[in-house]
């Protein structure tokens, strides 16, 4: 028997309100110790960033914002991590000049990630593999979607079928960030005050 994944809804009768949601996927508790340990006490909120993808990928253009772009975007008061896996060496140097408080973790592999992404009160990323990857492990997940997404984040709506712990923010107009990333400033004072 053979059926083309994009037709398995269809053969499996799945709909909307039938997609099973929520966590499926969980860090091992050693290694979340670990990270605990090494964060030390949170004293304000900690928020992990995931501001590109992979530059190979033949869209990346269309769903990354520049580290110069979103960093602006982001008040103070919180603990922010980034969570991107290598840093170039412009990236580097905004962060040196940045007033933000910015904690750099290079070098994450998935297990890694996971167990940091369970340390964390909120992860806002952009459409790549660590936006699902927070929103699988139940935690809170803000993700930034260019105008025209990909399919499986449907379209007028800021929630998602598959992932109950994600926020949607979408692009008003195409390569236009501006009118998405104000907006999770506002919602994190909102959130975390």
């Amino acid at each position: 028997m053979h059926c083309p994944l994009l037709s398995l809804p269809l053969a499996l009768k799945i709909e909307l309100a039938t997609i099973p949601a929520g966590k499926y996927l969980s860090a091992p508790l050693a290694r979340i110790a670990r990270w605990q340990t090494k964060l030390g006490e949170s004293t304000k909120p900690r928020i992990g960033l995931v501001w590109r993808g992979d530059p190979d990928n033949p869209v990346d253009h269309k769903r990354s914002v520049t580290l110069a772009q979103f960093l602006p975007h982001l008040p103070g008061g919180f603990q922010y991590l980034s969570l991107q896996k290598t840093l170039t060496g412009s990236e580097q140097r905004i962060f040196a000049a940045h007033p933000v408080d910015i904690s750099l973790w290079q070098e994450l592999n998935f297990v890694e990630t996971a167990a940091l992404c369970e340390c964390l009160d909120l992860v806002i990323s952009v459409d790549t593999s660590l936006a699902h990857l927070s929103a699988a492990l139940g935690r809170k997940t803000w993700i930034l979607l260019p105008f025209n997404p990909d399919c499986r984040w449907l379209l007028d709506r800021n929630d998602s079928p598959w992932y109950p712990s994600a926020t949607l923010y979408r692009q008003a107009r195409s390569g236009d960030w501006r009118g998405c990333l104000p907006e999770s400033p506002r919602n994190l004072n909102r959130e975390f005050v």
